[in-house]
């Protein structure tokens, strides 16, 4: 009879035993979590610590192409312009993203169908949209590490540093790349290049509207110019403006100031483009309803009244001279609105020392920001 020996039950495979990591390979473990926060939170302190201005953090399930809204806000000492302006800048804060502290140009690479769609979002919102790329904390100490083994000197700060770039500027991207120069820096020096993304619409958004309408007078007879006749503009144009002179001449209380063929001789001067003239010529209906004492545009000073250098012995007389400005929002019928400024030149007469009379004409009007774009 054989025997067959009993094997004996195969023991059980060991457990893997876990990987363990060194502390360094830890260290270099990236939390995006806590990273975005990190880039959020500094962000949020240059904002609030240092511009004074107000940042509202977006809720990731509310993140549609925008991580943050910064409000501009101008300081209390400007008394005249202290509080919110009504500006808003959309932002998005990507944090790390990038190998190292980058020292030239860099770019952020993206997929390229998802900037394609983000770009459109962008682009939708009413205000500058903005990129911040912040370099977190890790980023900083492993270059100060690496400067030091090298005998480089080492930065003193660790704290995050960021760069921004315009993301409604074509040249900020490639196909696939957000592009960030280098000399834009985002610290306590970037609110004034943020107040030039916005330009100031937020202000010009809050002055008085004139409505440009046809089957409304700005004088007794007044005829509006028809450029599209056989008769030149520039003679049209002059027609009108003599009219609104006669118009001023007859009711002194009409408007805000006397018109006058100095205001003519300065818009349609010979140094002037051929182009500026057509336009500022193309503006005097608008002048006419500005000037209006019931228009309710008030003049501001721009430039105050001082003493000019008499030009011939005076006998004793003495002329001082200033300018002010007046803006409105200004809706045409035939073309998109426009932030139209009308200048007025006040003149003060002295003689022996003593006031004689002041004066105030129609000195020169033109678009404000014509070349730029509201964002």
């Amino acid at each position: 009879m054989t025997t067959i020996a009993a094997s004996s039950p195969a023991s059980p495979p060991a457990a893997a035993k876990k990987k363990r990591h060194t502390v360094s390979q830890l260290a270099n473990r990236v939390d995006t979590n806590r990273q975005g926060q990190e880039g959020a939170a500094w962000i949020s302190w240059i904002v609030e610590g240092l511009w004074g201005c107000g940042v509202e953090v977006i809720s990731a399930s509310n993140d549609d192409g925008v991580d943050a809204i910064i409000l501009l806000k101008r300081r209390p000492g400007l008394a005249s312009y202290a509080g919110p302006t009504g500006d808003l800048i959309f932002a998005q804060i990507k944090t790390g993203y990038v190998d190292g502290v980058p020292d030239k140009d860099y770019s952020i690479p993206f997929d390229a169908d998802k900037l394609s769609d983000w770009r459109s979002k962008w682009a939708a919102y009413p205000g500058p949209a903005v990129m911040i790329n912040v370099i977190p904390r890790r980023l900083i100490r492993a270059k100060a590490k690496a400067d030091a083994t090298a005998g480089v000197p080492v930065a003193a700060s660790e704290d995050p540093i960021a760069y921004w770039t315009d993301l409604k500027r074509p040249d900020s991207f490639q196909s696939n790349k957000v592009l960030f120069r280098f000399k834009n820096r985002f610290d306590a020096g970037t609110k004034s290049s943020f107040f030039n993304l916005c330009w100031r619409w937020a202000e010009f958004r809050k002055l008085p509207v004139i409505q440009l309408n046809d089957s409304e007078k700005a004088f007794n007879d007044e005829e509006q110019p028809d450029y599209m006749g056989s008769t030149p503009m520039r003679v049209v144009a002059r027609n009108y403006f003599k009219d609104l002179k006669n118009a001023s001449e007859a009711d002194t209380a009409l408007l805000q100031a006397t018109i006058t063929w100095r205001g003519w001789e300065h818009i349609t001067r010979m140094e002037r483009p051929a182009r500026t003239k057509q336009q500022s010529i193309q503006l005097l209906p608008a002048v006419a309803r500005i000037l209006l004492t019931n228009s309710g545009v008030k003049p501001v000073t721009a430039r105050p009244v001082s003493p000019m250098p008499p030009m011939t012995p005076c006998n004793g007389q003495e002329l001082h001279r200033g300018f002010d400005t007046l803006t409105a929002r200004v809706v045409f019928y035939e073309r998109h609105e426009a932030v139209v400024r009308v200048i007025l030149e006040r003149t003060k007469l002295f003689e022996k020392g003593k006031f004689v009379r002041e004066t105030v004409i129609f000195y020169s009007v033109y678009e404000v920001a014509r070349r730029k774009k509201s964002p």
